[in-house]
């Protein structure tokens, strides 16, 4: 950060711990920080000649047939009058006024009174002839009481931070999984790799909806990523976004094979959404709610800046009041939104934030992320920190494809991987991979998807703890033992080559019984037992009957070398008698054959 940008942030906090009210009053006369001042017009930050305006809640303001209406006989005439002198949408347009007036009945069903997202059908999108004239409507519409929130439609960056230098398409890629240290267990990583044995941990039945400026399309190790799988139109190809797109995709549902890098939750129902064809944040964000069902998974890695605080003051979009509706109703209808916390180097608890990121006073329901400087249990120097954090990943020398820093023949952008990928953009993705992995493991595993208040309660739980205010390092495996979603089997690797060696654990009290079985395909059948049983039962077959004379008992397999196999995936659960308990059948696993 510039030497006069810290002297001037370093102002405006002190100001704001002395005096918070008045710097309130600075700011615009709304408490929540909606209605915006001249100070946030800086064009780096904002679009200046772009206002996005929220009317008066039970106005019922619709924009129907070119004119300003009220649903509720409210007289919107002044308002009109304002927004006569510029083009106008509605903030959100690719949902019907009734459906978002739904969506808002059910959030205030739900949510508590004092943390209430507003209607998202009151929100409306104002672009003016110039910078000069929009700031003239800006401040009429401040002066108007029927006008609750204005602020500048933000401009949205990447995450990231900088990259240091640096069907398999010819010539051969190598298999670079080893490269992926935040899939190894915890304290380093996440224990990705061993909990991605155990079945839905994959992300089946999750889906997955990114929203970002632009795409790499085609790389040889996301298959997801292609046109088909996009919501409305493929935005162009921008270099500046595209390989963004491509390294977050990746890190989330890139390919389980034999070569490149495989993604947290490869078998997620993977979409895409253009965020400037989706018309911005708040409409695309409610694109991605009318596409999903309570418990899939919304991805946004991008974060604005507060003009007022100076340049470097990157922070979670959700500064801005209309992102924080949205994205409290898209929460509050039990969507799993994943954002990064920002590379602004800043306590999202200062003052000078006006309590934006306080959950005392406003919770979003999102999964807020932060970095640490890559294996090391400490922040990253460029991470915001605070209260309002919900975990952290690493955020540099993080693995995935795109960049070309680690491989890259021919220069060809559809086999470029690279192990430096740095900032929040490397630490949301692989939040959003853990999200999904979890959600994935529970609806097979326990019968149902957390909530998103068990969600957040389980990262604030598993994983080791920092100095720094950046929440824990997730770990899945304490996790999924925590939440009995592992309940007496594991494999000791999810994935295998041909000639490889795999085993197979059973878990119970000293002396209990245990029987194996596999399948090559899976199923999902209640035979009233305490779980599903998640074998086809039509290729079942057994794998012997065993003590557990202290607890555990082991079962192996060694691939045959059969390239018929490729790609196979094997099934495997128990069942286990302990005295005269019931008959308790265990969680079930997965292994592909690479």
């Amino acid at each position: 950060m510039p030497l006069w940008s810290r002297r001037c942030f370093h102002a405006l906090r002190c100001v704001a711990a002395a005096v918070g009210l008045t710097m309130l009053l600075q700011v615009g006369r709304a408490q929540v920080g909606g209605v915006v001042g001249p100070i946030e017009c800086d064009p780096q930050a904002v679009h200046t000649d772009r206002l996005c305006v929220k009317l008066v809640e039970g106005s019922g303001a619709q924009w129907r047939d070119g004119k300003l209406v009220s649903r509720t006989g409210m007289d919107l005439t002044s308002v009109a009058a304002i927004f006569a002198q510029a083009m106008l949408r509605p903030l959100v347009y690719s949902v019907s006024w009734e459906e978002l007036d739904a969506w808002h009945r059910h959030a205030c069903a739900v949510l508590p009174s004092h943390n209430r997202p507003g209607h998202l059908g009151l929100w409306f999108h104002l672009t003016g002839a110039t910078a000069a004239s929009t700031a003239n409507l800006r401040d009429q519409l401040l002066s108007n009481a029927l006008i609750a929130h204005v602020h500048h439609e933000p401009r949205y960056v990447p995450a990231s931070a900088a990259v240091p230098p640096g069907g398999d398409i010819p010539p051969t890629t190598p298999l670079f999984t080893s490269l992926q240290l935040t899939h190894n267990l915890s304290p380093q990583g996440h224990g990705v790799r061993r909990s991605s044995g155990v079945f839905g941990a994959r992300g089946q039945d999750i889906k997955f909806v990114m929203l970002e400026q632009s795409f790499v399309l085609g790389h040889e190790d996301v298959c997801q990523l292609v046109a088909s799988n996009f919501i409305g139109t493929v935005p162009a190809l921008d270099m500046q976004y595209a390989q963004h797109g491509l390294a977050g995709a990746a890190m989330v549902c890139g390919d389980r094979n034999a070569y490149g890098f495989t993604g947290i939750a490869d078998e997620v129902t993977a979409r895409f959404l253009g965020l400037t064809q989706a018309g911005g944040f708040e409409n695309g964000l409610a694109i991605a709610v009318s596409q999903t069902q309570p418990a899939d998974l919304i991805m946004v890695v991008i974060i604005i800046q507060v003009p007022s605080l100076g340049l470097g003051t990157w922070v979670p979009v959700e500064y801005f009041q209309s992102s924080f509706d949205a994205t409290l109703t898209a929460t509050a209808l039990g969507r799993q939104v994943v954002v990064p916390g920002g590379n602004g180097n800043l306590s999202l608890d200062d003052p000078a934030l006006l309590n934006r990121f306080d959950r005392n006073f406003r919770d979003s329901g999102a999964v807020m992320v932060a970095a640490s400087a890559a294996g090391a249990l400490q922040r990253a120097s460029f991470s915001n920190w605070g209260s309002r954090i919900d975990a952290h990943s690493w955020g540099d020398q993080v693995a995935s494809c795109g960049y070309g820093t680690t491989f890259f023949p021919n220069f060809d952008i559809l086999q470029s991987y690279s192990a430096g990928v740095a900032g929040t953009s490397a630490s949301t993705p692989q939040l959003a991979g853990l999200v999904a992995s979890i959600q994935g493991a529970a609806k097979k595993q326990l019968g149902q998807a957390l909530t998103n208040q068990q969600l957040l309660a389980a990262l604030h739980t598993y994983g080791p703890t920092t100095p720094d205010i950046i929440g824990r390092r997730p770990d899945l495996v304490a996790m999924f033992e925590g939440l009995g979603i592992i309940d007496g089997l594991m494999v000791d690797t999810p994935d295998l080559a041909l000639t490889a060696t795999m085993t197979v654990t059973m878990a119970g009290a000293p002396g209990s019984l245990a029987a194996l079985f596999a399948s090559f395909a899976a199923g999902d059948f209640d035979l009233g037992f305490n779980r599903h049983v998640h074998l086809d039962l039509l290729s079942l077959v057994s794998l012997g009957a065993f003590v557990l004379p202290t607890g555990t008992a082991s079962w192996s397999l060694a691939v045959p070398n059969n390239a018929s196999l490729h790609g196979a995936d094997l099934y495997f659960q128990a069942v286990r008698l302990t005295g005269a308990s019931p008959l308790h059948v265990t969680n079930s696993c997965q292994v592909t054959i690479l």
